[in-house]
């Protein structure tokens, strides 16, 4: 079951992080994210919205030694494939994301983000070899518009509400965890592929893949926010407001 899972991944990320694994004081204290907060950073003290910081950063933590010690040398392997093939693979991820990027674009009420999933989804299946190429953007000019519950929240008008780290999962909110567990059950690629197996590990195993790829088409970006950051937790905090930002902003 996907819930159950999700909630036996949290309580183990609660039993194992007890004590900061980056940035401590003098005293062996660890320090906070304010201790290297600066009031000219965009992200102000409104916008952080961080109000469970200390159930927050113990999951970050986690995620901190989960991706150092297994998710690193797990993206290392997988960067030994070729460029052509990890970006198949991509495109393929990609393009199954495509049937719930069409039930919310119908959502938001959107018609650009409605037919634009669609034809992408119809002829990088077919034309584009089951998605291995992006053969809608190369020779249609169709360009991917990332979709998800958590968009479509806030276009009703939900607010992101408090700052909230995932285990495993990472940055999010209220508003778009709520959105992860929607799309979750929602996106019928899912349960297509539960149904063809009579299993929801193919789910799992479609879900593990995408974030493989994901942490490796993001690594510059990730080793900058974990590893070169003097405070990870509020680099990484900030990187995922500005984002929300941004994609509030978006007029796909």
């Amino acid at each position: 079951m996907r819930v159950p899972f999700l909630v036996v991944v949290a309580a183990f990320s609660l039993a194992v992080t007890s004590e900061p694994v980056f940035a401590k004081s003098a005293k062996n204290k660890p320090l906070k994210s304010q201790d290297y907060y600066d009031a000219k950073d965009s992200d102000n003290v409104a916008a952080i919205n961080d109000p469970w910081e200390s159930f927050n950063q113990p999951i970050f933590n986690f995620n901190l030694a989960f991706d150092r010690y297994f998710f690193k040398p797990f993206i290392s392997v997988y960067d030994v494939i070729p460029q052509d093939a990890r970006s198949g693979i991509g495109h393929v991820l990609t393009n199954l994301t495509e049937p719930l990027n069409v039930i919310h674009g119908i959502l938001q009420l959107k018609p650009n983000v409605t037919f634009t999933s669609f034809w992408r989804f119809l002829l990088n299946s077919t034309f584009g070899l089951g998605g291995w190429r992006d053969f809608a953007y190369d020779n249609a000019k169709l360009k991917y518009m990332n979709q998800n519950m958590g968009k479509t929240l806030g276009y009703w008008g939900a607010p992101a509400g408090p700052y909230v780290v995932l285990p495993i999962l990472g940055p999010s909110s209220v508003r778009d965890t709520t959105g992860k567990l929607g799309d979750w059950f929602a996106d019928p690629v899912t349960w297509i592929e539960a149904d063809i197996t009579d299993s929801n590990w193919t789910s799992f195993g479609h879900a593990v893949l995408r974030g493989i790829d994901t942490r490796s088409s993001k690594a510059s970006v990730i080793e900058h926010l974990y590893y070169e950051s003097l405070d990870p937790y509020a680099a990484t905090r900030s990187a995922y407001r500005q984002h929300e930002k941004h994609a509030e902003k978006s007029k796909e």
